[in-house]
Protein backbone atom coordinates (compact mmCIF):
# COMPACT_ATOMS: atom_id res chain seq x y z
CA UNK A 1 0.00 0.00 0.00
CA UNK A 2 1.20 3.47 -0.86
CA UNK A 3 -0.14 6.92 -0.09
CA UNK A 4 -1.85 8.69 -2.99
CA UNK A 5 -3.65 11.97 -3.57
CA UNK A 6 -6.67 11.66 -5.82
CA UNK A 7 -8.31 14.79 -7.22
CA UNK A 8 -11.62 14.46 -9.05
CA UNK A 9 -13.64 17.11 -10.92
CA UNK A 10 -17.37 16.44 -11.27
CA UNK A 11 -19.82 18.10 -13.65
CA UNK A 12 -21.32 21.26 -12.13
CA UNK A 13 -24.85 20.52 -13.37
CA UNK A 14 -25.41 17.61 -10.95
CA UNK A 15 -28.14 17.85 -8.35
CA UNK A 16 -27.04 17.40 -4.74
CA UNK A 17 -28.50 13.88 -4.47
CA UNK A 18 -26.76 12.69 -7.66
CA UNK A 19 -23.50 14.31 -6.60
CA UNK A 20 -23.62 12.65 -3.14
CA UNK A 21 -24.25 9.25 -4.74
CA UNK A 22 -21.31 9.74 -7.09
CA UNK A 23 -19.03 10.87 -4.24
CA UNK A 24 -20.05 7.76 -2.30
CA UNK A 25 -19.29 5.46 -5.25
CA UNK A 26 -15.85 7.08 -5.76
CA UNK A 27 -15.10 6.73 -2.05
CA UNK A 28 -16.05 3.04 -2.14
CA UNK A 29 -13.83 2.59 -5.20
CA UNK A 30 -10.84 3.97 -3.26
CA UNK A 31 -11.41 1.91 -0.09
CA UNK A 32 -8.54 -0.54 0.36
CA UNK A 33 -9.21 -4.25 0.37
CA UNK A 34 -7.66 -4.52 3.84
CA UNK A 35 -9.99 -2.67 6.21
CA UNK A 36 -7.18 -2.09 8.73
CA UNK A 37 -5.65 0.57 6.50
CA UNK A 38 -8.63 2.87 6.94
CA UNK A 39 -10.88 4.75 4.59
CA UNK A 40 -9.75 7.52 2.26
CA UNK A 41 -9.93 11.01 3.72
CA UNK A 42 -12.19 13.26 1.67
CA UNK A 43 -11.73 17.01 1.41
CA UNK A 44 -14.54 18.68 -0.56
CA UNK A 45 -13.26 21.78 -2.31
CA UNK A 46 -16.67 22.53 -3.82
CA UNK A 47 -17.51 24.48 -6.95
CA UNK A 48 -14.52 26.21 -8.55
CA UNK A 49 -13.82 27.97 -11.80
CA UNK A 50 -11.44 26.07 -14.09
CA UNK A 51 -8.54 27.63 -15.97
CA UNK A 52 -10.00 26.44 -19.28
CA UNK A 53 -13.22 24.78 -20.41
CA UNK A 54 -13.40 21.00 -20.29
CA UNK A 55 -16.30 19.32 -22.11
CA UNK A 56 -17.87 22.80 -22.45
CA UNK A 57 -17.86 23.32 -18.66
CA UNK A 58 -16.03 26.31 -17.20
CA UNK A 59 -16.71 25.26 -13.59
CA UNK A 60 -16.44 21.98 -11.78
CA UNK A 61 -17.13 20.43 -8.38
CA UNK A 62 -13.77 19.45 -6.88
CA UNK A 63 -13.04 16.53 -4.54
CA UNK A 64 -9.65 15.70 -3.04
CA UNK A 65 -8.84 12.36 -1.41
CA UNK A 66 -5.87 11.15 0.60
CA UNK A 67 -5.91 7.38 0.31
CA UNK A 68 -3.80 4.28 0.76
CA UNK A 69 -4.02 2.32 -2.50
CA UNK A 70 -2.35 -0.85 -3.68
CA UNK A 71 -0.43 0.12 -6.85
CA UNK A 72 -1.78 -3.01 -8.55
CA UNK A 73 -5.31 -1.54 -8.28
CA UNK A 74 -4.49 1.78 -9.98
CA UNK A 75 -5.41 0.63 -13.48
CA UNK A 76 -8.75 -0.71 -12.20
CA UNK A 77 -9.50 2.59 -10.45
CA UNK A 78 -8.54 4.66 -13.50
CA UNK A 79 -10.67 2.48 -15.78
CA UNK A 80 -13.67 2.87 -13.47
CA UNK A 81 -13.23 6.67 -13.36
CA UNK A 82 -13.08 6.84 -17.17
CA UNK A 83 -16.50 5.19 -17.45
CA UNK A 84 -18.19 7.52 -14.96
CA UNK A 85 -20.03 10.00 -17.18
CA UNK A 86 -20.19 12.76 -14.57
CA UNK A 87 -16.45 12.76 -13.86
CA UNK A 88 -14.86 15.48 -16.01
CA UNK A 89 -11.25 14.86 -14.93
CA UNK A 90 -9.29 12.96 -12.33
CA UNK A 91 -5.67 12.87 -11.27
CA UNK A 92 -3.95 10.25 -9.14
CA UNK A 93 -0.55 11.25 -7.71
CA UNK A 94 1.73 9.18 -5.50
CA UNK A 95 2.95 11.03 -2.41
CA UNK A 96 6.68 11.03 -1.79
CA UNK A 97 8.00 8.55 0.74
Amino acid sequence: MRDYEVTVILQPKLEEKERNELVESITVLLVPEDAEDGNPQLDVWGMRKMAYAIQKFSEGYYLHYNAKIDPARLSEIERSMQYMEDVIRYLIVCKED
